[in-house]
Parts: structure tokens; sequence; C-alpha cells
């Protein structure tokens, strides 16, 4: 049946896994301009926290208003919503620089974050019902990693800016900043166009309207396990997030004397192992159980932080580059185990699990406590505390499903 349907849409295909990678250019791009934001809107401390805690603000506050919309028009209307919502945002970014007007700057960030998150409560539940339930968790996987090669076209891009750009005066270095957001917006767009004539399979248009949106929350939060894995999710993006955003930091303290660039290197060469862990991870799950898999993943990650926390230097450095290999496959596993049965109730399933993007702003504001109050290399803890998460929730699932109380897959009648 999958056969068919592939063979029948293949460009809806194409089109839906595509996106994973998309939205990874878009989110490491951000990331890796937002120092050179800093620069062209006089950022101080506050407001460039500000400016990283968007992303998980945004997830928190639209990810159910998101799956009402997929809910009342459809998933593939809620893809091209999104892009439509990315492409604006990203062009929201050339008025604000030229004003240096920071507000506007946040505003921008929020409709692009917006857009991200409108096509992810979109694609996620298309690629899940794809095929048998029994093989979601590694159908996501494999589309999920299709993120870091994205993740790595983006900085590869922000790298080329800031390099290319870094004499520049204050007043040209904010039309070099902002002028990748201006191509990806006219692509962006152009996609939205593609996608909205292309034609997709019936479970990416089924409406069910926002009749029993309620209903279905009520019925996902009654289950333990479905409650669990969003305390899951929060731990594993908060353990990634965390140790991505302050591994610079970590590396000069823990290596003097690396350049900037040297950095970077080591954060490159962490964005490799955790694309590299997502392939080798979801082609794993043919043989072995991705429960195990998870646990397996996220008991080393727990070693390999505690290795940076406990030891810094060189030793701490290599183990923290070394942790993006465990948390590679934990996001699309996660997701995987908490939606894959859950049937008419997925979208709402999915938007509530990625409540667990919150775990950005989390990860991020505990370490950089943890850090004004002792020191970079303790700020570790956080990530560790986040892969521990991960290990019990994988160590429950591996217990079976009468240990686990799987989440119960009738949606309400008026639902469907």
């Amino acid at each position: 049946m999958t056969g068919d349907i592939f063979r029948k849409h293949r460009l809806s295909f194409v089109l839906t896994f595509g996106a994973f990678a998309l939205w990874g250019v878009g989110h490491r791009l951000y990331e890796t301009l937002v120092p050179e934001f800093a620069k062209v809107f006089e950022l101080n401390s506050t407001e460039l926290v500000v400016t990283q805690a968007v992303y998980g603000f945004v997830y928190l506050v639209l990810a159910v208003p998101a799956a009402l919309y997929t809910r009342t028009f459809g998933s593939k209307a809620g893809f091209v919503f999104g892009l439509g919502a990315w492409g604006i945002g990203a062009f929201m970014f050339y008025p604000a620089a030229l004003q240096h007007a920071f507000l506007f700057f946040v505003f921008a960030a929020v409709v692009m974050y917006g857009g991200y998150i409108f096509l992810e409560i979109s694609v996620n539940p298309v690629v899940a019902r794809m095929g048998p339930p029994e093989s979601a968790i590694r159908r996501l996987n494999f589309a999920h990693a299709l993120y870091p090669v994205g993740v790595l076209g983006g900085l590869y891009v922000g790298r080329w800016v800031i390099l290319s750009d870094l004499a520049l005066p204050l007043e040209k270095l904010a039309n070099a900043v902002v002028r990748p957001y201006m191509v990806i917006g006219v692509a962006v767009l152009v996609l939205a166009f593609i996608v909205d004539k292309a034609e997709f399979p019936a479970l990416a248009t089924e409406r069910s309207g926002h009749r029993g949106a309620m209903q279905e929350v009520r019925t996902l939060f009654s289950q333990p396990m479905f409650v669990a894995a969003i305390a899951a999710q929060i731990c594993g993006v908060a353990a990634r997030v965390g140790t991505w955003v302050l591994s610079g930091q970590y590396i000069n303290v823990a290596m003097p004397g690396t350049t900037t660039l040297g950095a970077a290197d080591f954060l490159l060469l962490s964005l490799i192992l955790y694309g590299v862990g997502r392939f080798v991870g979801a082609i794993l799950m043919f043989w072995f159980d991705p429960n195990r898999l998870l646990a397996i993943f996220a008991a080393s990650g727990l070693v390999l932080a505690g290795i940076a926390t406990v030891f810094g230097g060189e030793i701490g450095v290599y183990a923290l580059v070394a942790s993006s290999l465990s948390i590679s496959i934990t996001y699309a596993t996660i997701l995987g185990s908490a939606i894959k049965d859950l049937g008419p109730m997925t979208k709402m399933g999915t938007a509530l699990i990625y409540i667990g993007g919150t775990g950005s702003t989390i990860g991020v504001a505990l370490m950089h406590v943890v850090w004004t109050f002792t020191s970079i290399q303790l700020a570790m803890i956080v990530p560790m505390i986040g892969y521990a998460g991960v290990l019990v929730y994988a160590l429950v699932l591996c217990k079976g499903p009468a240990a686990r109380e799987r989440v119960q897959v009738t949606a309400p009648a008026h639902a469907a």
C-alpha cells in the first residue's frame, strides 16, 4: 500500500521529506547569525537571551493552534501556511535591520518560527501515517535524518556571511546579514506555490474540523506515558540545544587559545556526528527495537556529558562533541513512540509533543544560571539531567506495553 502511494505521489513525498532539511537550514542559519544580529542591533545580554528564547516561546504558544489549523484545513494546507509565514518572516528581517529596531527583529523571528511550527505539525503526522504504525518510528527517524543535512547547509551559509563581511561597517553589515534571508524568502514562497499545486495523498488533505479538539487533549493528557513523552522531549531538547548553544564558551575555557573558527570547527564536527547518528540510528531500527536504541543512545550521552562536567579540558571538549551522536535519534524516536498509535489524534498528539521544544529555552536558561554562579564546565550538568530524563523514559518503554500503559488509540467519536 505504501509503495502504491509513493508511486502515485512521488513529488509530494519529496516535498514532505525535503521539508525536514529545509527547516534545518532555517534553524541553524538563525543561530549562526545571532551574534551578527547582536552587532547590528547592538543587543545587550538580556536582549541576546530573548533572541535565543524565541524558539521555545513560539513552540509553546503556537503548537496547539497549528494542530487546530491542520485539523480544520488539512495537513497540506498547514504545510503551505507554514511556508508562507516563514517567507514573510524572512522578508521582515530587512526593514528591521535597516531601522535597527530590536522589537521588529524579534517579531520577524516570531513570524518565521511560527512558520516552522506549522510546517512541523503538518508534516510529521503525514510521515507517521504513510505506512504501518509499527514502522512509524523508523520512518520518522529517516525523515528527521535530513534535518542535519539542512543544518550543515545553514551553518555554511552563516559562516560564509560572517567570514566575507566580518570587517564591514555597521550599516553595511546589516545588509549583509539579512541578504541570505531575502534569498530564502523568495525560495520558500516559490516552494509554497509548488506544494499548493502538488497532488498529495488523501491522508494529507483529510479534515476533521475543530470539534472534539479539547476532548482529544484531555484524552492524551490522561495517559501517563504520553505525558512522560512530553517530559522526555523537553529533556532531550534541553540537552541538545543547551550543549550546542554554549559549546563555544566551554571550548574557550577548556582549551584556551582556541580561535573563533577553531571553535566553529568543533561545532561543525558535532553537527556531522549528529547527522551520522540519525542515519545510522534509523538503519539500525530495521533490526533493533527503537526503544532499546533510545536507551543506549541516552545512556552514552549521559556518560559523555558527565565526562565534560567532571574532567573539562581537552577530554571534556571531545566528550561534548561526541555527545551529539548520542542525542541524534532522541527527538524523532520520542515523537514516534508517542504518536504512532494515535490514529485520528496524531495531529493533536504531535502538537503536544512539540511543546517539548520549550526545552531549548529551559536548557539554555538553566545553563546560564549555573554558569553565572559556578562555571561553564559545571553548567554541563544540565545536559546530564536531560539525558537522564530521556534514559528513564526509554527504560520504561523497554519494559513492554503492560508496564508502560500504552496510549489508547481510540479517538473521541466526534473527532474522527
